[in-house]
């Protein structure tokens, strides 16, 4: 069941913002790889600027100011070597509430965090850019129309997503990863993927969901001049 890691990369005000999924993948690839199959039901090969409803990308783009812009998206497979695949989105593909004038600042952000399955793996948290005052009121408090699309998105990213490939069925099942701790070189803690998928496979937790905070978070890495 290989391990995959998807990173969405998107900008907004100027700042760059990227957020990352994993997914554990069952079945057998045939024509396709997983990481172009895993792209692909998350909504990321989308042939027009307007993405699929339903879909990780699709719902996303709907709760998302339109200065947030779609930038690329890419998967891989862990420990597969040669199992990745890169998209990017159509020119101008960006989120669909509002106008420019009704942004939140980068700073403020839809925040999530999953449900927990494992006590010894922490629930993951989520943080997107692209608040609107049609979907948030003041005080930082969503409101129903926010409410409701965040529900969407969350369901779209708890959800097991399959992919047909010439006949062949698979599956992806959302997870969250514990990663190994290190020392970097400057004496600095760091977290890696642990070195083998049979390890790693142990500090996972599949199955999980995700539940939106009411109120908009806060995401310090994206103050101006921060950026990531």
């Amino acid at each position: 069941m290989p391990l995959y890691e998807v990173v969405l990369e998107q900008s907004f005000e100027g700042q760059q913002c990227i957020n990352r999924w994993n997914y554990v993948m069952s079945g057998t690839p045939a024509a396709v790889t997983g990481s172009f199959a895993l792209i692909s039901v998350m909504g990321g090969l989308a042939l027009s600027t307007t993405l699929t409803d339903g879909t990780v990308m699709g719902e996303l783009q709907s709760l998302q100011n339109v200065s947030a812009i779609f930038a690329q998206i890419t998967a891989r497979a862990v420990y597969i070597d040669d199992d990745f695949y890169g998209n990017a989105f159509l020119a101008n593909t960006h989120g669909s509430v509002g106008n420019a004038g009704s942004a939140y600042s980068p700073y403020d952000a839809f925040g999530y965090r999953s449900s927990r399955v494992k006590q010894s793996i922490r629930r993951g948290y989520k943080r997107f850019v692209g608040c609107d005052t049609a979907m948030v009121d003041s005080g930082g408090r969503i409101n129903n129309t926010g409410d409701a699309q965040m529900a969407l998105l969350a369901t779209a990213m708890g959800a097991v997503l399959n992919y047909t490939d010439d006949g062949n069925s698979l599956s992806f099942t959302p997870c969250i990863v514990s990663k190994e701790k290190y020392v970097t070189d400057t004496d600095h803690d760091a977290y890696k993927y642990y070195a083998t998928e049979e390890e790693q496979a142990t500090h996972l937790a599949s199955g999980i969901l995700w539940e939106p905070y009411d109120r908009t978070s806060s995401q310090v890495s994206r103050q101006y001049g921060r950026g990531s």
